[in-house]
């Protein structure tokens, strides 16, 4: 895992006063302990693409994430869906209504643990409100738009989620469709195919 002092390695790239990421994350308690947003959000930033989905948001533990939802519900943030993977709730901010995502589907001891549970490279994103964190070969195969495996946990999932990124301009060469293949054919209960994947 790599980590950076986030408003240093934006401003590299970034003019550090208008980066949406931070304004919207700015509004959340955020820590090195949890609560992470974590994925597309900050994905869509490295690479300079409109903040156009939802904000992911993932926690330690229930009762972390029951205060962020309470203090989210006490902002006016209305839910418009719910699974038992997540909820996902609307919030305006800066003139512009943001689809809240609070991940539920797992609970995460670490940030290292969260970047850890993630199926593409290209997706282990996140920031605690000061740091920005990224996988070992995250920023190395990201503005390549290369598409490769870090672990297959819901098959079926990722499957769907190479599909969206190749319609994203993300390559999906062979060597990543025989990571995926290999995993299964190692452990065949990793295809879930039941399972949603969040992102």
């Amino acid at each position: 895992m790599q980590k950076f002092i986030a408003e240093e390695f934006l401003s590299r790239f970034l003019d550090i006063e208008n980066v949406e990421l931070l304004e919207v994350a700015r509004n959340f308690e955020l820590g090195i302990e949890g609560p992470w947003l974590a994925g597309g959000a900050i994905r869509r930033t490295l690479i300079n693409q409109e903040l156009d989905s939802d904000f992911d948001f993932f926690f330690k533990d229930q009762k972390q994430h029951d205060e962020f939802k309470k203090k989210l519900e006490a902002r006016g943030a209305k839910k418009i869906n719910e699974s038992a993977h997540a909820q996902t709730y609307m919030l305006r901010l800066y003139g512009k209504d943001r689809l809240i995502q609070l991940i539920t589907m797992n609970y995460y001891e670490s940030v290292d643990k969260l970047l850890d549970s993630f199926d593409f490279t290209i997706t282990q994103l996140a920031y605690d409100g000061v740091n920005l964190y990224a996988g070992d070969f995250t920023l190395w195969d990201l503005p390549r738009k290369r598409l490769a495996l870090h672990k297959l946990t819901f098959g079926v999932a990722t499957m769907r989620r190479m599909i969206k990124y190749t319609d994203q301009g993300f390559t999906a060469c062979n060597g990543v469709m025989k990571s995926i293949l290999d995993a299964v054919v190692k452990n065949p209960q990793v295809i879930n195919a039941e399972t949603p994947y969040i992102d």
